[in-house]
């Protein structure tokens, strides 16, 4: 395989990047039907073309992958600030920035590549040189892609679990 470039989002990505989420959003919702569904395609490109404000570089960050010069993966991220209650709460955390991973997506063709290994130690370099004491990130319990991904590959490990009951 070619190797892994990691780039600033661009104009024009849009169209790659929303067949990345759809085609990500298909293999969880063939998952979990009840849980996940494949958003809507109409108007999806224009929502996933990069804005300048998800990416200011201070507390915002994406990245994109290429491989081959072929969009191969996405990453969004960004810097929590330490919370003003810190003190009373029970969560060290809290107390410092963390680096919260919003989302990571890997095209198909380039998935268990290292695409997505390489965008969240891009991540976590951005968020330690920004002061993130602690990188978090959230995902769905039943995936066998993500969690042996967070787990075992980047060395994450388990703190919570969000319930969630229908309504």
């Amino acid at each position: 395989m070619e190797p892994v470039r990691i780039r600033k989002p661009r104009p024009g990505d849009g169209p790659a990047l929303a067949r990345m989420h759809r085609a990500n959003a298909a293999y969880y919702a063939s998952l979990a039907p009840e849980l996940f569904r494949v958003p809507d395609e109409e108007g999806q490109e224009e929502f996933c073309e990069p804005r300048p404000e998800d990416n200011d570089g201070e507390t915002t960050f994406a990245a994109v992958a290429e491989v081959g010069g072929e969009l191969a993966g996405y990453l969004e991220a960004r810097i929590e600030p330490p919370l003003d209650s810190a003190r009373w709460q029970s969560n060290p955390d809290l107390a410092q920035p963390r680096l919260y991973i919003n989302y990571v997506g890997t095209a198909d063709a380039f998935k268990r590549r290292g695409v997505a290994t390489k965008l969240v130690e891009a991540a976590e370099d951005w968020g330690r040189a920004r002061g993130a004491a602690v990188a978090v990130c959230d995902t769905w319990l039943g995936s066998e892609l993500s969690m042996p991904f967070w787990e075992l590959r980047m060395g994450y490990t388990r703190k919570s679990v969000i319930f969630r009951k229908q309504l």
